[in-house]
């Protein structure tokens, strides 16, 4: 049969004839979502906001202005002038921390209440709570650290020193739990690593000031051994040399001292200090509502996309009937393929059914 080509206005046409079918296709989409709705485990997100401590150290006027001018800031940094500030208190630094392997793995199998139960006295890790199942131990924690991972995400700000932590989680008091105890384990890694590097520094400094002792009281002794031994030494000009490098020692070795005592009390005080170096601004509270899925927007994304879907459908049956009709014997090769396929499937269904149930 000899028949012209279709156009596009009778595609369109074709198209819109058809308007059941695109009806279907969009209702049967649309359905299909909102039972994935009711299928999908919800997604809870908690929000925990902290500042960091500042660790800058103030220098005078003149030399931070000096270090603030263009072109000799990079001199200024080469030279020590300007104001430092310690890494370890910077926002950057929490960012890393909060994504650091060794935090998440403790915040992983750490316990938390159990929101699968009523009581309140059941608890779990994360690795139970994910639901992660494997019969090794080190696998599961690293399947649990990249969930956790996946489900949480830190924002920071350089400029106010602000860091957010969010945390989804499938239960609301769970995701706050999460976040609340991040929060805490940070400040305990950052507690112990500034008392562990305090400790480090008070003993070497309890070292160098009882050395730095004993040397003042050398030269102290050597000073008074000679004004002992030489009572009319202002007479002699070697005398009086010889007093003044024995009173250079002496003072030399006195400064040393103070300043190595005041290092040392100053490391004391850092040990047993037990401010916070982060501020909580806002604790984790279970949300109210849930962060996903968003059924309103879910079931609108469907019905867009079930209605281009079944426009297309439309327009593919339009197309393979212009087809066919242009080329009946083609198309009735193709029906009968599709008809025989059909029919063996239907026919290896039940044989597969059978096999399954002589096995069991």
């Amino acid at each position: 049969m000899d028949t012209e080509p279709l156009t596009f206005a009778q595609l369109v046409a074709s198209t819109v004839t058809r308007w059941r079918s695109v009806l279907l296709v969009a209702t049967g989409v649309v359905l299909l979502a909102l039972a994935l709705t009711f299928v999908l485990p919800p997604s809870y997100r908690a929000t925990t906001s902290f500042v960091t401590a500042d660790a800058s150290i103030e220098l005078p006027a003149a030399l931070g202005q000096l270090a603030s001018e263009p072109g000799l800031s990079a001199l200024a940094g080469q030279l020590g002038v300007g104001t430092s500030r310690d890494p370890s208190y910077s926002p950057a630094f929490y960012y890393e921390l909060l994504r650091s392997r060794e935090v998440l793995t403790r915040l992983v199998q750490s316990r938390f209440a159990d929101p699968r139960t009523a009581d309140p006295s059941d608890s779990a890790n994360l690795v139970q709570l994910f639901g992660i199942k494997s019969r090794d131990s080190l696998l599961a924690v690293e399947l649990a650290v990249r969930r956790l991972q996946r489900r949480s995400r830190v924002t920071i700000d350089l400029k106010t020193s602000f860091v957010s932590l969010q945390v989804d989680a499938r239960w609301p008091t769970l995701a706050a739990d999460i976040a609340n105890h991040a929060v805490g384990l940070v400040s305990a890694f950052n507690k112990e690593q500034r008392v562990s590097r305090a400790q480090a520094k008070r003993e070497f400094l309890e070292g160098r000031v009882a050395a730095a002792q004993d040397e003042l009281r050398t030269n102290e002794n050597a000073l008074r051994s000679f004004h002992e031994t030489n009572r009319q030494w202002r007479e002699s000009p070697g005398l009086s040399i010889e007093e003044l490098r024995l009173g250079r020692q002496v003072q030399t070795a006195s400064t040393l001292y103070l300043l190595l005592r005041q290092q040392y009390e100053a490391a004391r005080l850092e040990e047993v200090n037990t401010t916070p170096l982060i501020t909580v601004v806002d604790r984790a509270v279970p949300p109210r509502r849930r962060e996903w899925p968003h059924r309103a927007f879910i079931l609108v994304t469907a019905a867009l996309l079930g209605t281009l879907l079944g426009v297309l459908w439309a327009a593919a049956r339009a197309l393979f009937a212009s087809w066919a009709e242009r080329n009946p014997q083609e198309a009735s090769l193709l029906r009968s393929a599709a008809v025989r396929m059909a029919t063996e499937v239907r026919g290896t269904l039940p044989a597969r059914r059978r096999a399954v149930s002589r096995e069991h």
